[in-house]
């Protein structure tokens, strides 16, 4: 299945197949591998989340719900639920199947059930549907594999990388048989081996002829649940397994579907721009700062013309812009590449600012306590607006921080110093990320820094403004 590496703003999805690599912590550096680690996390997580839901289950249904007695003639007897039964109605409802042949009867339980039901299909059974498709998931990549073995590589990116000269790509493009063979055979062959290994088990359990135990399973596996096959009290305990199992490997099989179409479509369409023969006004029209198309152009603008997507939007240029700027910055001697030199520099540019801003900001606190003691009364106003803390130095000085830290972090890290110095430049923060030019910076600083030169400002107020 398709996957999404999930960050601040717009995330790239990581197509079909590419490999995961998960981060190597302190907990299972050198004893598990990482990818085994966390795997084994999300499991104890999905199993915590099912277990909860059906111990929550059990406590409410076994002392609320009632139920007809079984051995019993009289017509009015009841008996509580039993755990097996309200495990069986919990599994039942979050999958949706709803069979009909338990429900809630009292005011109490329904509400309840209302909202129980909708947290069980959002947290726990999702939770539990994404395990088994993960399961489906390294199995068909394992298959993949052994395709690969037997007919040779038939995906487009094996061909990219194997492959010397162009005209033996476009020669042994993919075949849409083997494409869907590969991606589907696992998840289609797992939902039906499942389906009749459960069926062959409810003909022992409820004394079924085949073909009608595997229409009850298939039937349950979508959800429809019709309830025309009744499930026994000794049947129960199985039906909870088919139901969860099978409800998810056919969740994840319909899930998988749209996915390839996305990832065929695709290929497709990088086939036909590879196959298609770029006259030269359709290069040109790569061209971005008008000395020619370069590598990075011709590249993205490739992408562009594909319709590859950023977090599910298409990729347009403005999303590659902010990249480009802090490589730009980082490139100290502009040398189109970062080398060891530049990164030493910027490092030891970054240590000698710090130490800058620290005097800076010492000097800023001994003006501050200056003006405190000069005006003891909290209520009273500032009277002239020309007074140490508001001096144009002041003003120049934030401008000065900005300009040093541009330099520095070029909006790969703004310092927590000018945070601190007034919530009312605050938004400076955003400018400098966006790698604003230099002078809109200054005018923002000193915009927002005059601000506090007004004689409507209490003393009070300023301090908090400036304070650390």
């Amino acid at each position: 299945m398709g996957h999404a590496r999930h960050g601040a703003g717009r995330t790239l999805a990581v197509p079909h197949g590419s490999p995961q690599h998960d981060r190597e912590t302190p907990l299972n550096s050198g004893i598990v591998p990482a990818g085994w680690y966390a795997e084994l996390k999300r499991w104890f997580h999905c199993a915590f989340l099912v277990i909860s839901y059906f111990g929550v289950g059990i406590l409410f249904y076994s002392h609320v719900e009632r139920k007809a007695c079984e051995d019993d003639a009289e017509p009015m007897c009841t008996e509580p639920w039993s755990p097996v039964d309200s495990v069986y109605f919990v599994m039942v409802s979050m999958s949706t199947v709803g069979y009909g042949d338990l429900a809630p009867s009292t005011p109490v339980s329904r509400v309840f059930t209302l909202f129980f039901i909708i947290y069980g299909i959002v947290v726990p059974f999702a939770s539990l549907a994404s395990q088994l498709a993960t399961v489906m998931d390294h199995a068909s990549k394992y298959f993949q594999k052994v395709i690969a073995h037997c007919f040779g590589h038939r995906d487009l990116r094996e061909w990219f990388r194997q492959a010397d000269e162009m005209d033996e790509v476009l020669a042994n493009a993919p075949g849409a048989i083997i494409f869907w063979v590969s991606n589907m055979f696992v998840p289609v062959m797992m939902f039906t081996t499942w389906q009749l290994f459960c069926a062959c088990i409810f003909m022992v359990l409820q004394d079924l002829t085949f073909p009608l135990s595997l229409y009850h399973c298939v039937v349950t596996a979508t959800t429809v649940g019709y309830g025309d096959v009744p499930i026994m009290e000794e049947s129960r305990p199985f039906a909870v397994i088919h139901i969860g199992v099978g409800v998810a490997l056919l969740g994840a099989c319909i899930a998988e579907v749209p996915a390839l179409f996305d990832i065929r479509s695709v290929q497709i369409r990088q086939l036909e721009i590879l196959q298609r023969v770029l006259d030269v006004e359709m290069i040109m029209q790569l061209d971005r700062d008008g000395n020619g198309v370069d590598k990075l152009e011709f590249c993205i603008g490739i992408l562009i013309e594909i319709g590859a997507e950023l977090a599910g939007l298409p990729l347009q240029w403005e999303d590659i812009v902010p990249f480009i700027k802090q490589f730009e910055a980082f490139d100290v001697d502009k040398s189109g590449h970062l080398s060891t030199e530049d990164l030493e520099l910027m490092a030891s540019t970054m240590e000698a600012n710090r130490s800058e801003l620290r005097k800076q900001l010492s000097r800023q606190m001994s003006m501050r306590w200056h003006h405190r003691e000069a005006v003891p009364v909290e209520g009273s106003v500032v009277e002239s607006p020309h007074s140490p803390i508001c001096s144009q130095a002041s003003n120049a000085s934030i401008a000065s921080w900005v300009e040093m830290r541009q330099k520095s972090l070029t909006g790969r890290e703004v310092s927590p110093v000018l945070a601190e110095i007034s919530p009312e430049v605050e938004t400076i923060r955003a400018t400098a990320v966006a790698s604003l030019p230099l002078v809109d910076l200054r005018q923002a600083v000193e915009s927002r820094g005059s601000s506090l030169c007004s004689p409507s400002r209490t003393p009070g107020s300023i301090a908090r403004q400036v304070s650390l």
